[in-house]
């Protein structure tokens, strides 16, 4: 059932007063981001500090700039066997298919609350708390938690700044609203360390991947479309010609996407089958999100993924500047 924005605060009290007396399981989108991280984290940390006997899971590698925010308690790798939840929240997450618990269908009995802020969530789950006009999922959990009437500590705050500050680019961001600044005056006033989220970041960056953007960009860059859009492609071998793990390698795209006159920026990443796509853009009318749902994927209007099977470097990239074209001819 979709909960209008205007009432998903007291729809969230009522699931937890009526769903939340047994076990609750936390999960995200695999690969997490910061938002992902932050909104696992904080509440796994807001519902334990309010009593809930609440778990994460975090299935897969954690970025090293976001490993100091992941609590060190009920932090699950794996559900046991023979542990069963009553409450599954997932967080931050638009399909099934990319929730990092890979136990879907789930068993008949357990309750899910779909809580999201992707434009192009596929509305799975009993209760769909979503909000697009949320620069971030962390946003939005602020919201329904302080609605709720749940305690943020500063521990928790901290965490749900995270994801609100690294969605919207620290800020930069189109999806930034007087909302989501709001939503961060009013963390840092619980005594979120906004200090250690920049610093974390944005400002703490192994020299290995500085090396590797730089040689992208230097030796690696492609261009088409008269310069508006630009792409590099990664591939095992230069991450690990660099000692870079691919759990790292996030922001990468910013650095194409910075530069002058690109409109849509890209980085593929090989993998088997194809190649994983990553996609920006800085403008309206551009669509990163049309884009990569003509591509497997989907996402934001201005932060985008999606697949593109391929056999070659040179295919994928040829398949990505078609697609890209039918933006410009739109």
């Amino acid at each position: 059932m979709m909960i209008p924005a205007c009432g998903a605060e007291k729809e969230f009290s009522r699931v937890l007063h009526e769903h939340g007396k047994g076990k609750i399981l936390i999960a995200v989108h695999e690969r997490p981001d910061g938002d992902a991280i932050g909104s696992v984290s904080g509440t796994l940390t807001v519902l334990r500090e309010a009593g809930y006997e609440a778990y994460a899971l975090l299935p897969g590698d954690i970025p090293d700039c976001y490993r100091d925010f992941v609590p060190e308690k009920h932090v699950l790798s794996s559900v046991p066997d023979g542990v069963d939840f009553d409450l599954f929240l997932a967080l931050d997450c638009s399909t099934k298919a990319r929730i990092g618990a890979g136990f879907f269908p789930f068993p008949q009995g357990r309750y899910v609350v779909n809580i999201d802020h992707h434009p192009d969530n596929e509305k799975f789950g009993d209760i769909l708390l979503i909000d697009s006009a949320c620069a971030s999922t962390c946003q939005l959990l602020y919201r329904l938690f302080t609605g709720a009437g749940l305690k943020i500590s500063q521990q928790a705050a901290t965490r749900l700044l995270l994801g609100v500050i690294t969605d919207c680019g620290c800020f930069r961001f189109d999806n930034t609203t007087p909302d989501t600044m709001t939503a961060a005056a009013e963390l840092m006033k619980l005594g979120a360390d906004h200090h250690k989220i920049v610093v974390s970041s944005y400002c703490n960056r192994d020299a290995g991947l500085v090396k590797l953007e730089s040689e992208l960009l230097l030796n690696r860059l492609h261009t088409a479309c008269d310069g508006k859009a630009a792409w590099v492609i990664l591939t095992p071998e230069l991450l690990s010609q660099y000692h870079v793990e691919v759990k790292n390698t996030e922001n990468l795209i910013d650095a194409v996407r910075n530069l002058s006159g690109v409109e849509f920026a890209a980085l593929l990443r090989q993998e088997k089958g194809g190649y994983k796509l990553s996609l920006r853009t800085k403008n309206a009318p551009y669509s990163a999100g049309r884009v990569a749902r003509r591509l497997n994927g989907g996402g934001h209007e201005m932060a985008a993924g999606g697949f593109i099977p391929a056999s070659s470097e040179e295919e994928a990239s040829a398949i990505l500047v078609k697609n890209i074209e039918m933006e410009f001819q739109s």
